[in-house]
């Protein structure tokens, strides 16, 4: 018997740490919750649940990100149904002045509210916003053709069947030797003494089925490259060291494309002149002489509409949407351009009976063009609203599984606890007992 080493108290009271370390755990899980609460507790779950983590809160915000997106797509879409509403006025106006029972003050009185409207409608341009963002500005300026009308391009280039004919009314012949409706644009007189006069000048056509707008605009330096704003599609074409007429319909082609969009709408130089840049309608053969088997409508020219565009420096162009956790997780929402210049209704009047007449076609053109922004915006919210669905469903599963990695069962750990607390009440009884042992020694020495 010895006195010295009590290793059944040792032993004891060993056994009595572990089971108070493992009961502080238990104290520990059941207190916070989480099954992990440092490395050491499972290094690897725990590698895991925090990209977890980071993906659900990434995923979260996105989902909030998309709300926002669907509210700007609201406003703007509740921007345009004013816009609708107003256009559908104006033709309810212009119907009424092409009645041949009016007088001119009467069609002075029509004209007036006519007016008002258009500027109302522009009001809803500039005044529409979502967090000081203006939804119905594309991010570009438009210039009226009432404002810069001679602007459009100067005066030695020529057209046929005109500048301001406002329709492809003529028949072209492309290089495939096929008839068209078109028209030509003629630079043939274009040398390095004027080739200035076209700085910052333009023309723009529409597509025949699309509403697509395509300008062109002439700038000297570097052009910046092409972009869209809604049915919009801006080009620069840089005159830099262009000496020629031939020089110059080639810059364009290779600026805007042969097919721009791959649409309808055909830029082509002219066979029998290559000063001369041919914009037709490429949907089928037209022989002259037989009826307009091939619609004259849906293009407008330099006096019609828009004449050329830029930017807009205080208004984006589009907006990205973060829609995921990932930086190339996005949606760009292409801002629409809501005004009278963009809808063509500038030159709109009533003032006699053939113009009230050409101008409910304007208006019904200026109302299919708000149609299909309108839809687009449609479409851009209902992509928004099925992708807050789908994060909403990821956060909620990847959620479930981070939590069966990192959450604690409180009803096993309960039963844990209970287990080393009984365990540590025992072992505290039991190094007691050990450390009564040797006073028995005390026996040996009566």
């Amino acid at each position: 018997m010895v006195i010295s080493h009590n290793l059944s108290a040792f032993n004891a009271n060993r056994q009595l740490g572990m089971v108070s370390s493992r009961k502080a755990k238990a104290t520990e899980k059941l207190s916070s919750g989480y099954r992990i609460n440092r490395a050491a507790d499972d290094a690897a779950s725990l590698t895991i649940s925090e990209k977890m983590r980071r993906q659900i809160r990434g995923l979260t915000q996105a989902s909030n990100n998309c709300q926002d997106g669907v509210s700007l797509a609201q406003i703007a879409d509740g921007g345009m149904a004013e816009v609708h509403d107003m256009l559908d006025r104006c033709i309810e106006l212009s119907v009424k002045a092409s009645n041949g029972t009016l007088t001119p003050e009467d069609r002075d009185a029509i004209q007036s509210e006519i007016d008002q409207i258009k500027k109302e409608i522009n009001q809803v341009s500039d005044k529409t916003e979502f967090n000081t963002i203006k939804v119905l500005k594309g991010g570009v300026t438009l210039y009226s053709p009432e404002v810069n009308y001679e602007g459009g391009l100067p005066g030695w280039v020529s057209g046929s069947p005109s500048l301001d004919a406002g329709k492809l009314q003529d028949t072209v012949t492309n290089g495939a030797g096929e008839n068209r409706r078109g028209m030509t644009l003629d630079f043939s007189s274009l040398d390095g003494s004027n080739v200035s006069d076209l700085k910052d000048q333009g023309f723009y056509t529409t597509c025949c089925t699309c509403d697509a707008h395509y300008s062109i605009k002439f700038v000297e330096g570097p052009a910046q490259p092409s972009y869209k704003s809604g049915q919009n599609n801006i080009f620069e074409v840089s005159i830099d060291g262009i000496t020629s007429g031939p020089d110059l319909v080639q810059e364009i082609i290779n600026t805007v494309g042969n097919n721009p969009n791959s649409h309808y709408t055909n830029f082509e130089t002219d066979p029998a002149a290559p000063g001369k840049l041919m914009i037709y309608d490429n949907r089928e053969n037209y022989t002259p002489g037989t009826g307009s088997s091939v619609p004259a409508t849906g293009f407008g020219l330099v006096g019609e509409g828009v004449a050329y565009a830029k930017l807009d420096e205080d208004n984006p162009v589009s907006i990205n949407i973060q829609a995921g956790s990932e930086p190339d997780h996005t949606i760009t929402i292409e801002l629409p351009l809501i005004d009278c210049t963009a809808l063509g209704i500038n030159g709109a009047t009533v003032l006699t009976e053939e113009r009230a007449r050409a101008s409910i076609d304007l208006f019904k053109h200026g109302k299919d063009y708000v149609s299909s922004e309108r839809s687009r915006m449609g479409a851009v919210q209902n992509r928004l609203e099925h992708t807050i669905k789908n994060l909403d469903n990821v956060v909620e599963n990847t959620t479930a599984a981070e939590s069966g990695m990192r959450d604690t069962d409180m009803a096993a750990e309960m039963v844990n606890f209970s287990k080393e607390n009984i365990l540590e009440q025992a072992g505290q009884a039991m190094l007691a007992q050990a450390n009564q042992i040797n006073h028995g020694v005390l026996s040996l020495l009566e």
